[in-house]
């Protein structure tokens, strides 16, 4: 089958212009949750889920990624991700994260990341490795992120992509219906688009994949 580059699946970029300082908390949507269908060349692929939680300033946020593909009704691919965020006052605190694929043991990775006095402590299924302190994982729901530095959540590696403004343009959702929303190209080893909207929520994004598919999260 064809091969699919799973961090891009979940991972977006460092801004070209990326500023010093901490990356602080993006807006939370009123009902404290954002939903995508997932969609590989126009066609249903998955769910990306992203739940809210406050709790005087405390914010925690868990993703929930599950994609597949089936050949001749045969279940060819299966992805899974969950993601647990913590942040204190608009600021990253810590991460847990797991994902797997086909459902086998010896495809599952884990990352934790835990902010400290001078640095961000990451430890994964092959050893601990160090991020800068200002460092906050790139999970796509914080258009803040894009100041950088940003680590991967899925193997706690760095990224170092490129994002550029586009400016305003109109972007479909699942539903059929379009919105004005202000777009990112992420350029670097991936093609990646994102969109936010005038409130400053992720609206979708786009990427294209070795193989040459288009991969497309569409907000439900």
């Amino acid at each position: 089958m064809a091969s699919f580059d799973r961090r891009t699946l979940i991972t977006g970029a460092v801004a070209a212009f990326a500023l010093p300082g901490v990356a602080l908390a993006g807006p939370v949507p009123a009902d404290n949750n954002l939903h995508f269908a997932i969609f590989r060349n126009g066609k249903p692929f998955g769910q990306y889920n992203v739940q809210f939680a406050t709790s005087g300033d405390l914010l925690t946020v868990t993703t929930d990624v599950t994609m597949s593909m089936k050949l001749a009704k045969l279940n060819v691919f299966d992805y899974q991700h969950h993601c647990v965020e913590t942040w204190r006052g608009g600021k990253f605190v810590s991460m847990s994260a797991n994902s797997i694929r086909d459902r086998q043991r010896d495809q599952t990775k884990f990352v934790t990341a835990e902010r400290r006095d001078f640095g961000i402590r990451i430890t994964t299924n092959t050893g601990p490795l160090d991020a800068p302190v200002n460092a906050v994982p790139l999970t796509h729901w914080n258009q803040a992120t894009l100041q950088g530095p940003i680590f991967n959540p899925e193997d706690g590696l760095m990224l170092t992509l490129t994002a550029t403004p586009m400016g305003r343009e109109s972007i479909l959702l699942a539903n059929g219906q379009r919105i004005n929303a202000t777009h990112w190209a992420l350029r670097g080893k991936q093609q990646i688009d994102e969109w936010y909207d005038d409130a400053g929520l992720w609206v979708a994004l786009r990427a294209v994949f070795p193989d040459k598919s288009i991969i497309e999260y569409r907000r439900v």
